[in-house]
């Protein structure tokens, strides 16, 4: 069995770089931090630290458990969280979280008042996906999901996917474009891992390997910067550039033949009740999103 004050004390050992400077953090005595090493080595049968006189440092070993230890100490303050105070947090994929979902939450957040402690939590779709499996968030809201064992998914709301071009490109003053004419640009990408690839893919029948491969740059506040500044075309959630096309530094010019939307799903773990917030907020958000 590993011991969570044994996990917590190598966490700090490994933070403050030595076992003095962790006692102070922990507030415990220095040869009981040694202890808590000790013990925790001989349960997971490796070394963790690197012991010397000026500095503690991680072996190998301890390099890859560190990760899972802090997310044992995360999971652990989450369930303390839940008996004691009912905080509800959100996971939420970077365009969700940026352009979509703060109305939405607001709204619920007065429909539902005695909801004493409320978090959102912003990140890749990968790492909310990692954070609902290691149960730090109640609800995640993605752009995809992979109907992984466990988890009840549903799609929410079906979000436009626009062309983007800067004001003084060539397409900018067309009143469409076609696939074989989004393929004549470089197209530049945003955060890995959304599924936009293969929704041009599935509903424009796109070859994902033929198309002009531009810039990755990893977020769609940099992808827009990108496009502005002529570096290429782009494509982006129609929430996430509105208001730059209102303003007319982006112009977003229409698919021929092709409205395209992408789901964005609520994903719950199977196990969560009926009446628990994660559930009601996953109902609230289709009409929310109307």
């Amino acid at each position: 069995m590993i011991d969570l004050e044994q996990v917590r004390t190598f966490v700090a050992i490994v933070e403050a770089g030595s076992f003095q400077s962790a006692a102070d953090r922990l507030g415990i005595a220095q040869p009981t931090v040694s202890q808590h090493l000790k013990k925790l080595e001989e349960a997971v049968g490796h070394r963790l630290i690197e012991r010397s006189r000026a500095q503690a440092i991680p072996t190998e070993g301890g390099t890859r458990f560190l990760p899972f230890a802090r997310t044992l100490l995360r999971v652990a303050e989450r369930a303390q969280e839940a008996l004691t105070d009912g905080e509800f947090v959100i996971g939420a994929s970077s365009n969700i979280g940026v352009y979509m979902l703060q109305p939405v939450a607001a709204a619920f957040r007065s429909i539902v008042p005695d909801l004493r402690r409320f978090d959102i939590r912003i990140g890749s779709n990968q790492e909310t996906a990692r954070r609902l499996e290691d149960s730090e968030i109640d609800i995640a809201l993605m752009e995809w999901w992979d109907d992984r064992a466990g988890f009840d998914a549903k799609v929410w709301r079906e979000e436009p996917i626009v062309v983007i071009v800067p004001p003084d490109h060539r397409w900018a003053r067309r009143a469409w474009i076609d696939k074989a004419t989004l393929m004549e640009e470089p197209l530049i990408g945003g955060e890995p891992g959304t599924g936009t690839a293969r929704l041009l893919q599935d509903r424009l029948g796109i070859d994902i390997a033929a198309l002009k491969s531009g810039l990755q740059l990893g977020s769609t506040e940099a992808v827009k910067q990108a496009v502005r500044a002529g570096l290429g075309v782009s494509v982006a959630l129609e929430s996430a550039v509105r208001e730059e096309i209102a303003s007319g530094v982006l112009v977003a010019p229409r698919l021929r033949s092709a409205r395209l939307t992408k789901p964005l799903y609520s994903i719950v773990p199977s196990h969560a009740p009926p009446g628990s917030p994660a559930r009601k907020f996953a109902a609230f958000l289709p009409a929310a999103a109307a």
